[in-house]
């Protein structure tokens, strides 16, 4: 989400300021400030020299993604009053399948066997060394790991647009 001041003309009431979040610093560069909220971890970036703890705005660049970039900025809004609002772009069961498979990447990456892994996303007490070969969590975290690179070779921030019917 892309923050600058807000500009005078534009203020709003008097003695209104930035909403208290907490935020983390995590990369200054050429564009500005990057950093994360504490509520929701929405990533930020103050663009220029815009400071935080000063009146903010946000700005939508009016493109294929202003949509899916204004119900962002509505989570965000809403996670600082604690009115969380759920992300509906994907369904739960493939958000969790997606978690899955980017833990297993992650393992992947720290070379654990996929036993290991099934074994940490399933459960000890499911996931049976003696019933290894032939297991169902083995084959499961295969495709699992399988479809994870798949994810990362292609467009997967493509998963994050909002479904839209067309008319």
């Amino acid at each position: 989400m892309n923050l600058v001041e807000v500009p005078p003309d534009l203020e709003t009431r008097e003695g209104s300021s930035a909403f208290d979040i907490p935020l983390a610093v995590c990369r200054h560069d050429e564009v500005g400030v990057h950093m994360r909220s504490s509520p929701g971890g929405t990533q930020l970036v103050l663009l220029g020299d815009t400071k935080p703890g000063g009146p903010l705005a946000a700005i939508i660049p009016l493109d294929d993604m202003a949509h899916d970039r204004l119900q962002a900025i509505e989570r965000f809004i809403r996670s600082i009053h604690r009115q969380d609002l759920p992300d509906a772009r994907l369904p739960v069961a493939q958000r969790r399948r997606l978690g899955h498979m980017l833990r297993c990447l992650d393992a992947r990456e720290e070379r654990a066997s996929h036993f290991e892994v099934a074994t940490a996303l399933f459960g000890r007490r499911l996931v049976s060394a003696a019933d290894w070969h032939d297991s169902a969590f083995r084959y499961r975290t295969h495709r699992l790991v399988r479809d994870g690179l798949k994810m990362v070779e292609r467009c997967y921030r493509q998963l994050l647009c909002a479904r839209r019917r067309h008319s």
